[in-house]
């Protein structure tokens, strides 16, 4: 009884509500990997140059604000690509011939290498990111992130060998030409094409961005990201890259599980608690050597750990939440473009200020400041910047609600039905069992309700003279909430709108009409063929594993 307890509380926190298709895992993960494999090499070719990012010189400045302002434009530039895995595979062989051209002698052959890596980063990680926040939803998008992560980039991590090797170096863009060879072939077997009807919108994408929990949001990120470049500009970067390993991957997957099941809002506060406890604890052992008993290297790792990629982790759960809300699609790069470069702009400015702060002689230059502020303020001042933080935090929306988590609750009866109004397929889900022969009885006509349906379509389309898709209709006791074909029209009764069930309902639409694309083409009335469709109903409607825990 107990195993079968934890076999529970395992699929519940862990599993529960993932169902991506293997197709869509694999481009994803190699996707992300080619994206890892040359920021791990150039980001480890750095750190043993300069010592632990201890001297930076106004070239990085420069490069971190060039970088900034491209996502900005990246954004702005993807939002208008339609074809977003064929832009994605492009921009990664350009990236390769720049990686190719850096690894041949000569300085100008090198930068003009790095130059067009530069240009082309950006780009595709809001490429991926505008595939990847597509194909998740707000159920289990921090946890797939998070496995994603955690998979590409420990693998990516043979980039290091590269690069302290440095007559491996041209074996490395080798090494990324075979990862895009490998992304070309899982393209032939997932794309994604976004289209005219997805990306209406009424909305202004300045209106979003002020919008006051999006800029709440945003604006924490970016406060996040300056005490990082504070605490970067202090310490350094001079970690055990194991130690930083391990707790940057353990955390990973506890933040992931986190976001997804006790909510966005709740996950990130109880991070900045626990990111304050490193802060306070620097300045309680200021000089000191050890911390806790642990040498000050090893601490300095976990923290970073707990503060680099969970930061990444929370920026694109986040803008994947914005971007997927009604009337948002349209901005989704933009959106994500925005987050990520408010994050190294913060960077910057925690850099800059810490290294000001630090090199002035704050007490001697300004001597009534000692009325004010205790003598060891500069330590002082993260730790005090995070108690506002959370307070700022507290007032934000949660996206991930109890109502959210509890969807399976709301569904009442799912109807697919041809366009002229014949019934294909419906399911009641007060049935429990879809496999037994009394689950399919119903006590009504699914003809008469079907036909019934596809009027009232019709004849709103025709008195609106609307050519956009009805998507919804609302009454007090349900919601009729309707996904469409090029043959046939999905109806799905619920009790409660929840934005997470339209995503499920056009998931399901779009696999249904994958599965039985010839049987819709050459329909002549056999609606037996469309008995497998409770597969799919299983797989996308059924909440798989139980909330409480036998």
């Amino acid at each position: 009884m107990k195993k079968e307890s934890y076999r529970n509380w395992f699929n519940k926190v862990f599993i529960r509500d993932i169902n991506l298709p293997k197709s869509t895992f694999i481009y994803l993960f190699f996707s992300l990997l080619s994206i890892a494999l040359i920021a791990e090499a150039f980001l480890f070719k750095y750190t043993i140059s300069t010592g632990g990012i201890v001297l930076v010189g106004v070239e990085v400045y420069l490069l971190l604000i060039a970088l900034a302002m491209s996502f900005l434009i990246s954004g702005l530039l993807i939002d208008k690509i339609k074809n977003r895995t064929q832009y994605f595979n492009i921009i990664l062989f350009i990236c390769v011939i720049g990686l190719l051209i850096s690894a041949f002698p000569g300085i100008i052959l090198y930068y003009s290498g790095l130059l067009i890596i530069l240009i082309t980063i950006p780009q595709l990680i809001i490429t991926w990111f505008t595939i990847l926040a597509h194909e998740t939803n707000i159920l289990n998008r921090g946890r797939i992130i998070a496995y994603l992560l955690i998979t590409s980039c420990s693998i990516s991590s043979v980039s290091i060998l590269f690069i302290y090797y440095e007559s491996l170096y041209i074996y490395f863009s080798l090494l990324e030409l075979i990862v895009f060879l490998i992304i070309l072939w899982c393209s032939r077997k997932y794309t994604y094409i976004e289209t005219n009807e997805r990306l209406k919108s009424d909305k202004h994408y300045v209106k979003i961005i002020f919008e006051k929990h999006f800029f709440r949001y945003a604006s924490s990120f970016l406060i996040l990201s300056i005490l990082l470049g504070n605490i970067l500009a202090t310490y350094g970067f001079e970690v055990n890259f194991y130690i930083f390993g391990i707790a940057t991957f353990s955390y990973l997957l506890a933040a992931g599980c986190a976001l997804d099941n006790i909510g966005r809002k709740t996950s990130i506060i109880l991070g900045i608690f626990l990111l304050s406890f490193f802060l306070i604890s620097y300045r309680s052992f200021v000089g000191s050597q050890y911390i806790f008993g642990l040498p000050r290297i090893i601490f300095l790792s976990i923290h970073y750990g707990l503060s680099i990629l969970p930061l990444l982790l929370a920026i694109l759960t986040i803008s994947g939440d914005f971007s997927t809300e009604r009337g948002n699609l349209k901005f989704r790069g933009r959106i994500n473009g925005s987050f990520m470069s408010l994050t190294f702009f913060g960077v910057i400015i925690g850099y800059v200020f810490s290294r000001w702060i630090n090199s002035i002689e704050l007490y001697t230059q300004f001597p009534f400041l000692k009325n004010f502020l205790p003598e060891d303020f500069p330590l002082l001042l993260n730790a005090f910047i995070l108690v506002i933080l959370i307070v700022w935090m507290m007032a934000m929306k949660e996206f991930l609600v109890s109502k959210e988590k509890k969807w399976a609750n709301t569904l009442k009866n799912i109807f697919v039905f041809s366009t002229h109004g014949l019934c294909l397929y419906n399911h009641s889900f007060d049935q429990k069992n879809l496999f037994k022969e009394e689950a399919d009885q119903t006590d009504f006509d699914e003809d008469l309700i079907s036909g019934v349906l596809s009027g009232v379509i019709s004849i709103i389309s025709e008195i609106t003279h609307s050519k956009k898709q009805l998507r919804q209709i609302k009454k007090e006791e349900a919601t009729l909430l309707f996904a469409y074909g090029k043959h046939y029209i999905t109806a799905l009764i619920v009790s409660m709108e929840l934005p997470v069930l339209f995503k499920k309902l056009d998931e399901f639409s779009r696999e249904f009409e994958n599965q039985f694309k010839a049987d819709l083409k050459n329909f002549k009335g056999n609606v037996q063929r469309f008995d497998p469709t409770k597969f799919l109903v299983i797989k996308y409607f059924s909440q798989k594993f139980s909330d409480t825990t036998a």
